[in-house]
């Protein structure tokens, strides 16, 4: 099958993506991402060049050990300030009206092609710890086989954290993709999904959803390029990743994973090193079909009990600037508070708001996420040249997340 061929394809059966209200990233293009990066070895020390520049590729950089730092400096202790930064540095081009872009891959396998699309992210946020780190990728996967001369999409498989679930796709039925606020992973529904210690939720707002535009991963036979590259997409303060880059581990294994818990979650491998979902994505379908029958039944027990639990009333939120005088192009101080709702277990003890500027034509930037405790008053410096407008939502002690707050009528800022 010829390039054209291959992304004609995987542009007509390209999955439709749904983002939860507060979601302030898109997929995107991994070039500004990498050539404003550094290359770190195993000892943090920065090495010459970044993917796919010389000589990272083939020298000293490409090796299990060497991870990317975005922000071309130290960690910063706290994770929400370093999320908003990868924000500022690397979102300022998306269009949160759009899907963004996919990276598309052809593989044939089991009498039929197996579609995949990788989708990036410069940051995996995290409202509560543990989470946050650099870099993301997600994989959507279509099955097509050939049926009276027709391709048809006759199955979907969803990397949900790395471990697949698969479903059959009726003849014609649409290809919808939900993916949970901060983490990205992917699922067939809207809603909460448990996952200890946090919970995936995606709650779309009633905006326009889209397709990604697709294009074609670059497999160069003569030389590496990125989807090989062996190093890690990003920095994370896990002490399994640290632990699993001292052994000279492509991926940090389960029980390394776990740790992860304690600080932080895990930037990822290249596609290219990311195991069976690369190498044999029909395995890796019919591992998802077993998945489907056994560890997705306790999940959705665990989402029926947690209904018992959920914060049912959302918080009241009032966002208001500090100083309406200063020049609009400075950056501007607005107070958040919010007040208590719900009783018991279902009573809100966190709200998380996020930020995003509305420009002429109805252009929209994402700026930042902030959080506030209900009842106190926190006050944030956000730069924007636009309208300021806002979505928020609770979360409770058991830090499960009740559904998005909507802004005021225009979403314009209480005064």
């Amino acid at each position: 099958m010829s390039p054209d061929e291959q992304l004609a394809l995987l542009s007509r059966f390209a999955p439709t993506l749904h983002f939860d209200a507060l979601e302030r990233w898109r997929p995107g293009p991994v070039d500004d991402y990498l050539g404003h990066s550094t290359v770190l070895d195993g000892r943090n020390r920065e090495l010459a060049g970044t993917p796919p520049a010389e000589p990272a590729m083939n020298g000293p950089g490409n090796e299990p050990k060497a991870r990317l730092n975005p922000l071309r400096g130290g960690e910063d202790t706290d994770t929400q300030a370093r999320s908003n930064e990868v924000l500022r540095a690397h979102g300022t081009d998306q269009e949160p009206g759009s899907a963004g872009t996919a990276y598309g891959r052809v593989v044939e396998g089991g009498g039929a092609h197996f579609l995949q699309y990788w989708l990036f992210y410069p940051d995996n946020p995290c409202v509560l710890p543990p989470g946050r780190h650099d870099g993301d990728w997600e994989l959507v996967q279509v099955r097509v086989d050939r049926r009276r001369g027709e391709h048809q999409a006759t199955q979907l498989t969803l990397a949900e954290h790395g471990k697949p679930v698969s479903e059959p796709l009726a003849a014609g039925a649409p290809i919808d993709v939900f993916v949970a606020v901060d983490s990205h992973a992917c699922y067939f529904s809207a809603g909460a999904r448990p996952m200890i210690p946090l919970s995936d939720v995606c709650e779309p707002t009633s905006e326009a959803t889209a397709r990604p535009a697709v294009a074609l991963l670059p497999l160069a036979a003569a030389k590496p390029d990125w989807p090989s590259w062996k190093g890690r997409w990003g920095l994370d303060r896990g002490p399994g990743t640290l632990l699993a880059l001292w052994l000279h581990l492509k991926r940090t294994p389960w029980p390394l994973t776990r740790l992860n818990k304690v600080g932080a979650g895990e930037s990822p491998p290249s596609p290219g090193q990311q195991g069976q979902s690369w190498r044999r994505p029909h395995a890796f379908a019919m591992r998802g079909t077993a998945r489907r029958h056994t560890t997705t039944l306790v999940q959705r027990l665990a989402h029926f009990l947690g209904h018992a639990t959920w914060p049912k009333q959302p918080p009241r939120v009032r966002v208001a600037p500090v100083a309406p005088e200063r020049p609009a192009t400075a950056p501007r101080a607005y107070v958040v508070e919010a007040e208590a709702a719900g009783r018991f277990l279902r009573r809100v003890s966190l709200v998380a708001v996020a930020f995003w500027e509305e420009r002429a034509g109805g252009a929209r930037r994402a700026l930042a996420l902030r959080t506030v405790h209900p009842g106190q008053k926190a006050t944030f410096e956000i730069e924007h040249e636009g309208e300021l407008v806002w979505r928020a939502a609770g979360y409770n002690v058991l830090r499960q997340r009740g559904n998005p707050v909507q802004p005021p009528p225009r979403g314009s800022i209480a005064q």
